[in-house]
């Protein structure tokens, strides 16, 4: 249902939950009555497969981990052209059966696609979510393409329950021997309406800079020899790593107090601040430890990706981030070299890492 006025559209705003954003707000009829939008810390992993039993069973043990944060909260779960026997293509998820036993029913040959969503009702958002995107053994020998899992969790919460961010994110690198990945700022929007409400998420990347955009399951294979983007915490994994890996230039490129690296086993979590930074167009839209991080990261990021989003609802006023602002902005956080020691300089303005936020023993030399 569309909202007749700006009065309703705010009740029931204050009804939901904190940032919400109704369905559809920025198509020419305007919201819907339905949560289409969400600003949360968002992970996001790329790894080989996700046929085999060993990585089945790695991305089931990564749901039992976040189930151990999100298991109140979920509401659904969503399968795409599910095999006989797995269950319909959208469930309640106190109806829904676990995760190892929908396994049962996917082939090696048959591509796992889950999305499980804390929405009201089925085809809206929430700020908790994990989505699978696994690709099949003909798939992964094809060489062109790649699984995604990733996970969302309220930007309050991860403020308060940091270091349980971080670990879940290492481990789930670890399991899944990621090839990279990221996790920071993202707007969470609905997956069954997507293209009504990629708009919504536009208009948020103009607002934050720092937010990552598109979906990363459909640029997943844009992204198989080379990163997207440096974020709060990004993974990558040794063999590139090792490619720009001089330690007496990360040392002075990458101050101690401000970023640490986290060992996963076939690669690298590199973390940059205490908390993740939005890049507010109000506040600082090119953090520091972020502008930083892209210069010693920038030889390993892809040259194109195409396109953020695919919809059709882009107007002068919200374009979409599509062909040359798709390039654009992942160049957003490039500087020249003379800029450096201003960004330095910036960042010695930002809180050091400390052991509340950070696992201080576990760092690792470069």
């Amino acid at each position: 249902m569309h909202f007749k006025n700006q009065d309703d559209y705010k009740v029931w705003a204050d009804q939901q939950e904190k940032g919400a954003i109704g369905g559809g707000i920025f198509t020419p009829k305007g919201p819907e009555d339905y949560v289409g939008a969400i600003p949360a810390i968002r992970a996001v992993l790329y790894f080989k497969e996700g046929y085999s039993d060993e990585m089945r069973e790695a991305i089931a043990q990564c749901f039992d981990d976040y189930k151990v944060y999100a298991k109140d909260h979920l509401t659904w779960l969503w399968l795409s052209e599910p095999p006989k026997g797995a269950g319909s293509d959208s469930t309640e998820f106190r109806n829904a059966k676990p995760i190892r036993e929908i396994f049962k029913f996917y082939s090696p040959m048959k591509a796992l696609s889950f999305l499980y969503t804390s929405g009201k009702q089925r085809f809206a958002t929430g700020a908790w979510e994990f989505n699978i995107g696994g690709k099949s053994k003909w798939q992964t020998e094809n060489g062109t393409y790649q699984s995604v899992l990733t996970f969302s969790m309220p930007i309050e919460w991860v403020e308060e329950n940091t270091k349980a961010f971080i670990k879940l994110f290492i481990n789930c690198a670890q399991r899944l021997k990621a090839n990279h990945g990221y996790a920071g700022y993202a707007c969470i929007i609905s997956q069954i309406r997507e293209d009504k409400n990629e708009p919504t998420e536009a208009y948020f990347s103009r607002k934050f800079w720092a937010m990552n955009v598109g979906n990363p399951f459909l640029e997943a294979s844009h992204l198989i020899n080379g990163i997207k983007t440096v974020s709060w915490l990004t993974a990558i994994n040794y063999e590139w790593f090792n490619k720009i890996r001089e330690q007496e230039v990360l040392n002075s490129e990458l101050a101690m107090s401000w970023f640490i690296g986290y060992d996963y086993g076939t690669g690298v979590v590199i973390q940059a601040g205490n908390l993740p930074l939005s890049g507010s167009d109000e506040v600082d839209p090119l953090p520091a430890p972020y502008i930083l991080l892209n210069r010693i990261l920038k030889p390993l990021r892809v040259n194109k990706i195409q396109t953020l989003h695919r919809g059709n609802y882009s107007t002068d006023e919200i374009p979409l981030i599509k062909g040359y602002r798709a390039e654009a902005w992942m160049k957003r956080f490039d500087i020249e070299d003379d800029q450096k020691l201003e960004y330095f300089g910036k960042l010695q303005n930002e809180p050091k890492l400390n052991g509340k936020h950070a696992f201080l023993d576990k760092r690792i030399d470069w």
